[in-house]
């Protein structure tokens, strides 16, 4: 079975490419830039982690998208999905994105992937489906299970404003600070 994974470089989908590897899964990833402050540092680290593992990654960029300046970008995992559904087309294989539990965002949530398959029907009439294998997890799960598979977080990228240094302050680097004591 094929899986295109939607890659970020950050923990949650690099996780994702090891999850579905162990699977025995035909992996690929994809790396959307959709104008997002951290765009050059995530490729980098989606680059090296795509390359630790041996999976081809693809990128895609996207124009037009409204960032905030902190919180919940409106559509961004909707947006990510179609772009691997346009970039890939019709087939057979799942679409994996590593959202998991403990966020308020509209798009971590099992009615967004419930809702997401149900669109794909549309499309595929159930050929292509949408998975997140961490739905259920907190981020401390996905951590420890990241450890125990010796997952190279040093390779990955967590910060939401992109600078050469993280900024300590966002959500993803205060999840990085708290998790993996750095």
């Amino acid at each position: 079975m094929k899986s295109i994974i939607l890659l970020s470089g950050g923990i949650d989908s690099s996780s994702c490419v090891k999850f579905y590897l162990d699977l025995n899964y035909e992996v690929e990833c994809i790396f959307c830039n959709y104008g997002q402050p951290a765009a050059v540092r995530e490729l980098q680290a989606a680059r090296a982690v795509s390359k630790y593992f041996s999976v081809n990654l693809h990128r895609i960029k996207t124009t037009g998208v409204y960032i905030p300046k902190s919180g919940e970008i409106c559509g961004r995992n909707a947006l990510l999905v179609f772009q691997a559904l346009c970039f890939k087309g019709f087939g057979t294989y799942k679409i994996i994105l590593g959202i998991h539990t403990g966020t308020n965002y509209a798009d971590c949530s099992p009615r967004f992937l419930n809702e997401m398959n149900r669109i794909l029907d549309c499309y595929a009439n159930g050929t292509i489906c949408l998975e997140a294998p961490f739905l259920e997890w907190h981020k401390n799960n996905i951590v420890v299970y990241g450890k125990e598979k010796k997952i190279p977080f040093e390779k990955t990228y967590s910060c939401e404003v992109g600078g050469i240094s993280p900024c300590d302050k966002c959500l993803s680097c205060i999840d990085r600070k708290e998790f993996l004591n750095e």
